[in-house]
């Protein structure tokens, strides 16, 4: 104890020298800069911390002796939150803070996640449910102050949230159904994604419902990925033929072959990732969908350059 007690002094002594005591110090870990507090600041920061600012931070402390002195006495909304962009040296600290709960530790590592998750939504323990409420901000598909945007974990607490039935089914449904209406201050694939998961929604109809909309690719690409997600985690069935119909294209062998396939090619092009560039504007693409492969080509007309692309059966990554 006096060694770890010598080791976290001699950290806070080197912070101190380039940062006042209640603000911490900042520097960046990779791209998301890190917020190392020092003494007084682990209780007055954590208290102020809102969930927008998990997004862009990462907390951690300076001296762990001194931070577990207040982190028991803090409220469990507050150490929720806190695990949720928690450093290296932080994380154990709350995660002892909150106790040994399976049920709450398995939502604290789903709040830590991106958006869309990893695996399926865990369930909310009776003991921080209002704490996740507080983090939703509002119901799906509510816009948040300031940005619009709700964060990562506002988005997450929702979809939490939904999957056991928090909210009204009607009111899931509907900001379901109006995601994506002109006017609207965003694109609320957080409240397509919540529907999916609901147990009172028919997430069934909703998807055939955005699969063939005519809003711009990109965001088409992300409803395309909500989607996939809801499947691979079963939330969906899995569809009988991909969205990309691959099945009904075969590569060009003559030239008016390659000129019917660009207008596909547009269809197709939202539900595709980039996997690797080639030469001559050609590249591998990969639907988000099936994960059926895609080549793109490049067809000159005299005048202008068209892209085209048909799926292959096979492909195997060029060696660097």
């Amino acid at each position: 104890m006096a060694r770890t007690a010598s080791a976290a002094a001699e950290v806070r002594r080197s912070f101190a020298k380039s940062a006042p005591p209640v603000m911490g110090s900042h520097f960046t870990l990779g791209t998301v800069p890190t917020v190392v507090m020092i003494d007084g600041a682990v209780e007055r920061q954590l208290l102020a911390l809102e969930p927008r600012a998990c997004d862009f931070r990462v907390f951690d402390v300076a001296d762990p002796v001194a931070a577990w002195a207040v982190l028991p006495g803090l409220p469990v909304e507050r150490l929720l939150l806190a695990g949720t962009a928690a450093g290296p040296a932080l994380l154990p600290l709350l995660r002892s803070a909150l106790g040994y709960d399976p049920a709450v530790q398995e939502l604290l590592g789903f709040l830590r996640q991106r958006f869309l998750p990893d695996g399926a939504v865990p369930p909310v323990p009776a003991r921080v449910a209002p704490a996740v409420r507080s983090f939703a901000l509002g119901a799906p598909g509510d816009p948040v102050a300031p940005g619009l945007f709700p964060g990562r974990v506002t988005k997450l607490a929702r979809l939490a949230l939904a999957a056991q039935g928090g909210y009204p089914a009607e009111a899931v449904r509907a900001a379901a159904e109006h995601a994506y209406d002109g006017g609207r201050p965003y694109h609320a694939h957080d409240a397509l994604a919540c529907a999916l998961v609901h147990p009172g929604v028919d997430g069934v109809a909703l998807a055939a419902r955005h699969e063939g909309s005519s809003r711009g690719w990109k965001s088409r690409r992300k409803t395309a990925r909500v989607l996939a997600w809801a499947r691979r985690e079963s939330y969906l069935p899995p569809p009988v033929t991909c969205e990309c119909r691959h099945e009904r294209f075969r590569p060009p062998r003559e030239r008016w072959e390659a000129f019917r396939l660009t207008g596909a090619w547009s269809r197709a092009r939202p539900l595709l990732e980039l996997v690797e560039e080639l030469a001559w504007g050609q590249a591998v693409h990969r639907c988000v969908r099936c994960g059926r492969y895609w080549r793109e080509d490049v067809l000159s007309s005299g005048h202008a350059d068209l892209s085209y692309g048909y799926p292959l059966d096979a492909w195997t990554p060029t060696a660097p």
